[in-house]
Parts: C-alpha cells; sequence; structure tokens
C-alpha cells in the first residue's frame, strides 16, 4: 500500500469514527485510540504536504482570522415558520392544509407529517460540492447572511467529506448548538475569567459563530443538527426519505424524528415530548411539523414569511 492510499484510508476510518461520535454519540473506540489515529494522520501528512487536502480531519482550524464576514444569498430562501401553541391549534393547522389541497380541485389526500424536535440554536445553510464542505452561511435574513465557513468546518459533527455517493451539488439547512455540557463549562471558564456569563445556550452559539476567530470556536464545543436537503440533482420523494438519505451521507441527523400518519400521530408525539425534552443533552423549544410529501408541499405553497406546509409547535 502507497503512502497516498494509507493517508486515504485513514481519513475515511477518522470520519468514520468522528460521525459515531459527534453525531450517533455512539463511539466504538476510545478517545485515547481517536488520538492515536490523529496523531498517526499528523505525522503521514507531515512527511507528504503534497497529499495534505482540504477536507482532511487535520485542516478544521487553519489561517488566520478572518477581517469580516461577507454576506451572500442562499440558494433557496430560508424562511421562518408559523406557530402553533396548543393541541387544537395543531388541529387548525391540519384543517388549513387540507383546506388548500382541496383548493386545488384534486381531492384532499391522507396527508402524512414529519414531526422533529426544534433544535434551539442558530440556523445555518452548508454546501457541499462533490462530496466536500465548500461554504457554511448564516441564516441572516432568510434571502442573505453571513459566510461562516472556516467557523462551521470547526465543529467536529459537520463533516468536511460527504458518502462517496453525495450528489454534485448539495446544500443542507440545519442549526448549530451548544450542549448544555459545554455551555456550563463555557460558563464557568468566564466566571473565573471574570467576565458576564452566557444567558442561554442558544446566544451562546450565536456569539460563537460571529467570532472571527475559528480557533476560538473550535475551543467551544459546539454542534450541529441539519434537517433539509437542497439539492439540484437529487430529490427524495418526501421529508422521511430525505432524512433518511442525509444520515445515510454521514450528515448529523437528530434521531428521534417520527413519521406521523395524520394529525393526532402529531398531537401524541407533542405531548410525548413536552417532558421528554428535558432530559436531552441539548436545549430545544418545541416540535416542527411538516407535510412529508414534496410534491403536496408545491401544491400548498408558502406566504411571504412562512411555508404552509409546516409549523412550530
Amino acid at each position: 500500500m502507497t503512502d497516498a492510499e494509507r493517508l486515504a484510508e485513514l481519513r475515511d476510518l477518522i470520519r468514520h469514527h468522528e460521525h459515531r461520535y459527534y453525531a450517533l454519540a455512539a463511539p466504538t473506540i476510545s478517545d485515547a485510540e481517536f488520538d492515536g489515529l490523529m496523531a498517526r494522520l499528523r505525522e503521514l501528512e507531515a512527511r507528504h504536504p503534497e497529499l495534505v487536502t482540504a477536507d482532511s480531519p487535520t485542516q478544521r482550524v487553519g489561517g488566520r482570522p478572518a477581517e469580516g464576514f461577507a454576506t451572500v444569498e442562499h440558494l433557496v430562501p430560508m424562511l421562518s415558520l408559523d406557530n402553533a401553541y396548543s393541541d387544537d391549534e395543531l388541529r387548525a393547522f391540519h384543517e388549513r392544509v387540507i383546506r388548500v389541497l382541496a383548493s386545488d380541485g384534486a381531492p384532499p389526500p391522507e396527508v402524512a407529517y414529519v414531526a422533529e424536535l426544534k433544535i434551539d440554536g442558530l440556523s445555518i445553510a452548508l454546501t457541499y460540492e462533490d462530496g466536500a464542505l465548500v461554504r457554511g452561511v448564516t441564516r441572516g435574513d432568510g434571502v442573505r447572511g453571513e459566510d461562516v465557513t472556516g467557523n462551521a468546518r470547526t465543529i467536529r459533527a459537520i463533516p468536511l467529506r460527504l458518502a462517496r455517493d453525495a450528489p454534485g451539488r448539495l446544500e443542507v439547512r440545519g442549526e448549530v448548538y451548544l450542549p448544555r455540557a459545554a455551555f456550563d463549562r463555557a460558563n464557568q471558564e468566564r466566571e473565573d475569567a471574570e467576565e458576564p456569563a452566557f444567558a442561554n445556550p442558544r446566544n451562546a452559539a450565536a456569539g460563537t459563530m460571529r467570532s472571527l476567530d475559528p480557533a476560538a470556536v473550535a475551543s467551544r464545543g459546539l454542534s450541529a443538527f441539519v434537517y433539509q436537503m437542497v439539492s439540484e440533482g437529487e430529490r427524495p420523494a418526501g421529508h422521511a426519505a430525505a432524512m433518511e438519505r442525509m444520515r445515510d451521507l454521514g450528515l448529523p441527523v437528530e434521531p428521534n424524528w417520527r413519521r406521523c400518519e395524520g394529525i393526532e400521530a402529531v398531537v401524541a408525539y407533542c405531548r410525548e415530548w413536552g417532558d421528554r425534552r428535558h432530559a436531552m443533552g441539548f436545549d430545544t423549544d418545541g416540535v416542527v411539523v411538516k407535510v412529508d410529501d414534496f410534491a403536496l408541499r408545491e401544491r400548498l405553497g408558502a406566504t411571504t414569511k412562512f411555508p404552509r406546509w409546516a409549523t412550530a409547535f
């Protein structure tokens, strides 16, 4: 085996273990064993600097702090969500869905939904080209956001390279968040330094992502989940299939989402997670409910602010 082949094999192995640890919370090796793999990779790359690639696990943090963030346009606008605050308002959302679907002359179908935990963090759009991460952009005003690619690369839950069958160009949307343990640690460090504490993990995540120093971002311990797929060359039939596809590509998908047949199954999911969410290692502020079928979403459309096919409970 050549050194180039050893490098490729070692990078794939490290990416696998990063995904197990940071995306699935199910590591299969110890921290010491993982550190040993990284040390071997750094040693090989030091001997062959011509073989170092931008998507290598050793390249998550690099370069000098940025002088500012460029503003860039999203591939598709990142809309806000309308809200429902009770079981009856969830049922009213469903009735609106059925009413709109019936208004175009076609009989309203049975509607399945996907319910997923609403992560309390900072929205982000990640772009991959030929499987490699090339851009990370905050939500901003929904049309344009700040380019925080250097900071996104430091978040170990975000893969720098996807599985080998990734589409040529893929954008995924998700949420960057600060786990509760990392939040407590950060506030203890700020207290020791006689600095004001962060008010909550969401504010800490947002403030960290706007740091101009990627090394400082890397030390904070941010994580991420993705929940939407925007591809020019690949289109699953529905949201549940897209969630499974993103997981298979090695992206971090929060595993407690559920496909629900009808609105009463959605109501049951929301009741179930009303208390269970407090046992998670990260903050949530509700449940996001989305029509599963993408063809139905196109029929439902959107207002100037909200998609008609989704709501936040």
